[in-house]
């Protein structure tokens, strides 16, 4: 039982320090997904991790969007010596679980979730935040695509300006973040573009732009760029590859300067592929 309100049921896992549960919630709290960290037990980091999320509750706290879990309680549990913060679950199926199966996805979907993925980060930079981490894992696809065709994960994390934590030695992503990202490098709305193209090329090309287990491994893969995925031409698949790499640029001066502009530019793309 935690803060005598939910109750902790299956660990989805541990990563870097955060535990994170299903739970149940009385008083009419019903199903949530709890995320912990218990200081004591995450070692020297301990302290700051509970406050790293102590203040992602703040930044989500009042945030409503439809491609957003809903921040329902946080605080500190004093028994089992945690601070939490407990979001509406996300139902659906994993991006990178249906990409994992079907490979990658015809360019209408794509473009369909990659819309509604613009609109929850454009909405997050509305309101002085940034994501830094997207990538396929972190996109849940609603069952039935209603309200919303999505929920992003792991949102909440960093205001604009904040100072990254770096990349986890567990990160299965890599590929997907930007140079800045994983040099430690000082990041803005412009990396959120480049995860954006990474998603948008992962959906249309089967794999991740770049490849790597180590941040070593993936800053010596992008030294030989991104490979276009298909053959130069005027179809949708091609228009929507050219977009993706000029997100990827290794320089954050190349890519679209703000989420908007993305999706402008493949706001009649989309229209076109529409049946």
């Amino acid at each position: 039982m935690l803060a005598f309100r939910f109750t902790l049921r299956t660990r989805q896992g541990i990563h870097g320090g955060v535990e994170t549960y299903d739970a149940f919630g009385d008083a009419g709290f019903g199903d949530v997904t709890v995320r912990l960290v218990r200081p004591a037990a995450a070692g020297r980091d301990g302290g700051f991790l509970a406050l790293r999320l102590a203040d992602q509750a703040e930044n989500l706290r009042g945030l409503v969007h439809p491609g957003l879990p809903r921040l329902v309680a946080d605080g500190w549990d004093e028994p089992l010596g945690a601070r939490f913060l407990a979001l509406e679950p996300a139902a659906g199926e994993k991006l990178e679980t249906r990409l994992s199966r079907a490979r990658k996805l015809a360019v209408d979907p794509a473009l369909r979730v990659f819309d509604a993925l613009c609109d929850v980060v454009a909405f997050l930079h509305d309101h002085g935040q940034v994501h830094l981490d997207l990538s396929p894992a972190r996109v849940v696809l609603c069952p039935d695509g209603s309200p919303f065709p999505l929920k992003l994960l792991d949102a909440g994390r960093y205001r604009a300006g904040d100072s990254p934590a770096p990349p986890g030695t567990t990160e299965t992503d890599l590929g997907c973040f930007a140079p800045e990202r994983l040099r430690n490098e000082p990041c803005d709305a412009r990396t959120d573009v480049h995860g954006l193209g990474a998603v948008l090329y992962r959906m249309l090309g089967g794999h991740a732009p770049f490849r790597g287990t180590t941040v070593a491994e993936v800053l010596a893969h992008r030294a030989r760029g991104v490979a276009p995925l298909f053959a130069a031409g005027v179809s949708p698949a091609d228009e929507a590859d050219r977009a993706a790499r000029r997100c990827l640029a290794d320089d954050p001066g190349r890519r679209f300067a703000t989420v908007a502009d993305l999706r402008a530019e493949l706001a009649a793309l989309l229209a076109r592929t529409t049946p």
